[in-house]
């Protein structure tokens, strides 16, 4: 799909999904802190890092990079600026 067919409001969606799931990871995290031999838990935190990467995967595909990195390197080219920017999107 062509990044220039999805819409700002899709873009905030896929980033709060994003955010919540970081979220979740995170208060996962503090918990097995203090419960380390929770399997469940374990299992669970797994499932919240088996979502994350699919949701960053989704929206690369949609809007481009998710965070600026030095893969962003094309040749001799830094491509970070070559995905849309916020007033290249159009309303529908």
């Amino acid at each position: 799909m062509n990044a220039m067919n999805n819409r700002p409001n899709d873009k905030s969606r896929m980033l709060r999904r994003i955010d919540a799931v970081d979220f979740a990871i995170c208060e996962m995290t503090l918990y097995l802190d203090t419960h380390p031999g929770d399997t469940r838990a374990l299992k669970t935190l797994e499932q919240y890092r088996t979502r994350r990467s699919e949701l960053i995967g989704e929206y690369e595909m949609r809007f481009g990079p998710y965070v600026v990195t030095s893969n962003d390197v094309t040749g001799n080219r830094w491509t970070w600026v070559d995905n849309p920017w916020p007033w290249d999107y159009q309303a529908d």
